[in-house]
C-alpha cells in the first residue's frame, strides 16, 4: 500500500475538478486493502493477491503437492 500511496496524486483528491473514475472515487484504495486482507485470510496471511490461470500447471511431484499441509482455500 506505501508504493501505491507513493502515486497519491493518481487517486482521490477532495479539491479535483475532474471527472471522477474509479481511481479516482473516495473508497478505491480502501477497496484494495480489503480485497488484499481477504485473499490473505484464505491463506492465513495479512495480506494477498490472488494468481489466476488460464492453462493447466506443470506439476513435477503431484503426491508432494497433495500431502503438504494447506487449509480449505489454497
Amino acid at each position: 500500500m506505501d508504493a501505491i500511496r507513493a502515486h497519491r496524486s493518481q487517486f482521490f483528491d477532495p479539491n479535483s475538478t475532474e471527472p471522477e473514475t474509479m481511481l479516482t472515487s473516495k473508497t478505491y484504495l480502501d477497496e484494495i486493502e480489503n480485497r488484499s486482507r481477504f485473499y490473505g485470510s484464505l491463506i492465513g496471511v495479512a495480506a494477498g493477491e490472488p494468481f489466476f490461470v488460464h492453462e493447466a500447471l506443470n506439476v513435477s511431484d503431484p503426491f508432494a503437492l497433495l500431502t503438504q499441509p494447506m487449509n480449505l482455500y489454497s
